[in-house]
Parts: structure tokens; sequence; C-alpha cells
């Protein structure tokens, strides 16, 4: 009897969709949307981002070159922001990519941003970001990350562990004016498709 594979392990081998792996696109040499920068298109046998063409990018800083199109990326932040509205919050992961420039462009276009680590948490805070649309996530913080985090002003800092509960008390307690506005991580049980060493909120998490 075979089984069948799937990317997140085996874990989710009897869960896949009857259409996976899905189909290439029909125009396999598309620039699609989802993958590119909206101002993507070719030119004269190149590529050309936000009206450049890469061969000048790479003649210019050489390769490999990471670029990113700044109107695109603001774009899709006003998509994200109009799509839920005036009274939701929108986030931006900062470990999708972490630099001043786009913690810049994200905070000038109305979203906050989530930090996992006490260096993301300095870029957005060098970025111009306000303390108060920050919020401070991620597994086994240290001491000094969450101390920075309430001495800071973040807005919400997501405790991960009874343990992490206790630290932010001590150090409420320590900084008298400082009252951390703090959300629980909850282990919900319910499975999502990743790797299973990387997996989280199942039972044995």
């Amino acid at each position: 009897m075979s089984r069948v594979a799937h990317p997140a392990g085996p874990r989710h081998a009897d869960v896949l969709p009857p259409d996976h792996p899905p189909l290439p696109p029909h125009d396999v040499n598309a620039l699609d949307p989802a993958i590119w920068p909206r101002t993507a298109r070719r030119a004269d046998g190149a590529l050309v981002l936000g009206g450049v063409d890469v061969r000048a990018l790479a003649a210019q800083h050489g390769t490999p070159v990471f670029a990113c199109d700044e109107a695109d990326f603001r774009g899709r932040c006003r998509d994200f922001r109009e799509a839920f509205g005036d009274g939701a919050g929108v986030f931006y992961a900062a470990k999708a990519f972490c630099c001043r420039a786009v913690l810049r462009w994200v905070s000038e276009e109305g979203l906050g941003v989530d930090v996992c680590t006490g260096g993301e948490l300095e870029v957005a805070l060098r970025a111009g970001v306000r303390p108060e649309m920050i919020t401070l996530h991620g597994s086994n913080k240290l001491p000094e990350e969450l101390d920075r985090a309430v001495t800071a002003g973040v807005g919400h800092i997501v405790a991960d562990s009874f343990d992490e509960i206790g630290r932010l008390e001590q150090i409420a307690a320590r900084s008298y004016a400082a009252r951390p506005k703090v959300l629980v991580r909850v282990t919900t049980g319910v499975e999502a498709a990743a790797h299973e060493f990387v997996a989280t909120a199942h039972d044995d998490q």
C-alpha cells in the first residue's frame, strides 16, 4: 500500500485536496501579480520592475540583488487596510522582510508592525513606527526583550506561556507607570498544513 506524499509531512498526507498539486498557469510565462509586483512587465526581452530594467539594477548593484517596488508595496498595504475597514488593526509581520525603509512604508500607510525579536523591535522603533502600533509576538522571549517592549510602550505583548506572564508582572512592578497590554496565545488543538517540525497550535505543543 503506497502512501501519498505531502509537502507538510506524512501527518497531512490524508488531507490532500483532489487537485493537489495545483496545475501550472495557462501561460507559464505570465507575470502573476500574486507573485510579482503589479508593475512587473517585460520589455526588450528583459524584466522591468517599477519602470526599471533589471539589467540596470544588476549593473548598478551587482548580483544577487533584492529589489522592492515601493509603489507596489504601499499599494498592497492600502488594499489590506481598506479590505478590513477603519475599525480593524492590520499588522505587517516584520519577519517577512525587516528593514527601516519597509517598516516606515508600512507605518506611513496606517498599518501596525508585528515583531518577534528584540532586533525587529529596535528596527521598527528606529524606522519611526509609533510604539503603540507595535505588537511583540514570538516564543521564548528574553527578559530583556520584554523589558524593552514594556518601557518603549508597545501596543501589545503576546504572552506565550505562564512563565512569560510572570516575567511581565515583575517588569511592570519595577516600572511602576508601565502597564503592558497583553494578548494571550492559546493552543487551539486545530492542525493547519505545515511541516510537522514547525507546526504550532497542536495539542502537543
